[in-house]
């Protein structure tokens, strides 16, 4: 494994990729083992704890803001592209082993040119406004909202972009929430129903039922798209 990534020129600056070794590791130590959390029940925390010591050998001690990107843009790259995971999923798995290496010190570079250092202050100021209005409920929000439209001066202007980003922030929480809970419902509805399927099956009564169902027609399609 190669601690420092390769480098290809440009007319104008050294552009940082990840080397073969590099992507070697990513796939192995990373992504295989990712795959495997994915799939592995309450080993699922066990290994993705396993992910993100991987990610620390890579990344090393003077690892870049652009190294660092291009690290996980790989890593979730190739969950969807060789493993296919959903690319949600693979975001949130990139999130968690972010979330792990943080608990243990270990933060995204901050990049040095003028342009990231803008970005940092930014951001900085949003993650403030974004505290003071962590419990403010997205309908308050909304209303101040609407108090602000009319408001001409900068301070007002201001105001209304940072409540406005906070309302959509909050909403998308809201809604990926709902998302979540929706997926696992089909996914226990399926569980459930093919249990049940399953079962009748192994006794003459249960496949005298199943015979039954097959004159409703509404019933039989529900069970072949749940058992699809």
């Amino acid at each position: 494994m190669s601690k420092k990534s390769t480098a290809t020129a440009t007319s104008e600056k050294q552009v940082e990729v990840l080397s073969i070794q590099d992507k070697k590791f990513i796939d192995i130590e990373m992504v295989d083992v990712m795959a495997q959390a994915h799939s592995a029940g309450l080993k699922r925390s066990e290994l993705t704890f396993q992910v993100a010591n991987s990610t620390k050998k890579l990344i090393g001690k003077d690892c870049t803001k652009e190294r660092w990107e291009l690290i996980f843009a790989d890593f979730e790259n190739r969950l969807v592209n060789t493993k296919q995971i959903i690319p949600t999923t693979a975001r949130n798995y990139r999130v968690e082993v972010v979330a792990i290496l943080k608990a243990d010190g270990i933060a995204k570079p901050k990049g040095t040119s003028k342009t990231a250092k803008h970005e940092q202050d930014k951001k900085a100021k949003q993650d403030e406004v974004e505290k003071k209005l962590e419990h403010v409920s997205i309908e308050n929000l909304k209303t101040e909202l609407v108090q602000l439209s009319d408001k001409l001066d900068k301070d007002s202007k201001q105001r209304f972009k940072d409540i406005q980003s906070v309302v959509l922030k909050k909403a998308k929480a809201i809604q990926d929430e709902q998302d979540a809970k929706e997926t696992q419902d089909q996914k226990d509805f399926k569980s459930e129903y093919t249990t049940w399927f399953q079962g009748l099956l192994k006794t003459q009564e249960g496949k005298q039922e199943l015979v039954a169902l097959r004159l409703n027609k509404e019933v039989r399609a529900v069970v072949q798209k749940v058992l699809n």
